[in-house]
């Protein structure tokens, strides 16, 4: 089988700062060429607001290559920020999630890049059922993860760099137990630094139920 050339990761990103134009989007190239030895084994949107997050992601799951998602966006404990000052609530972002994601290559899990908004809770709203026009919608992500309180860009920027990597080196085993995996190995890699940074991820069981890998706060509903 010839090997896939996409790494199956989309990255989301909105504007950060008014005076200077920040983008995480070449530490996603050097990833890239890491692991694919090409810069563009990813696929990139940029977007303003919750409209264009909302037409971003459809665009981006139509292709059918990417199976996870990467938001890099200001962040608050209950909402991403944007540009344009709409914001993208936690219901927002799960209704999109479940809209989005009904091909046969399915989400399956995303992080945030953001401050303030990845604990458990949050993450948890993210990985729920989700009502689209009257209708429950199944919620087919596996896994949420993100960052409790406020990070510094550069330091969270290269460490979600390192999760990616770490992760998509890791094959055979289950969703779950390659994010578990992941955290393991990052633990024995850069000790505290999971926690210094409060980082969150949640994994959802196939029973239904919600398992915090790690991170503090809902587990086990």
């Amino acid at each position: 089988m010839a090997q896939r050339r996409h790494l199956g990761l989309g990255v989301i990103e909105s504007r950060w700062f008014d005076e200077r134009h920040h983008t995480v989007r070449p530490l996603f190239e050097f990833l890239s060429y890491a692991l694919k030895d090409r810069p563009d084994a990813f696929t990139y949107e940029r977007f303003v607001g919750a409209v264009s997050f909302r037409e971003a992601a459809k665009f981006m799951m139509g292709a059918g290559d990417v199976e996870y998602l990467y938001i890099a966006a200001h962040g608050d404990f209950g909402k991403i920020e944007t540009p344009d000052g709409s914001g993208l609530s936690r219901t927002f972002l799960r209704n999109t999630i479940c809209e989005i994601n009904r091909r046969r290559r399915r989400l399956k899990g995303v992080l945030f890049g953001s401050c303030k908004f990845g604990d458990a809770n949050n993450l948890v709203e993210v990985l729920r059922p989700s009502k689209i026009r009257g209708q429950t919608a199944n919620n087919r992500l596996i896994w949420a993860g993100g960052y409790g309180r406020e990070i510094d860009y550069t330091r969270s920027s290269l460490f979600d760099i390192y999760f990616y990597d770490l992760f998509l080196r890791t094959n055979g085993q289950d969703e779950i137990a390659r994010v578990e995996s992941t955290v393991e190995r990052l633990n024995k890699a850069l000790p505290g630094l999971v926690d210094s940074l409060s980082l969150s991820i949640v994994a959802k069981l196939p029973n239904g139920k919600f398992r915090t890998i790690t991170g503090n706060g809902a587990t086990n509903e």
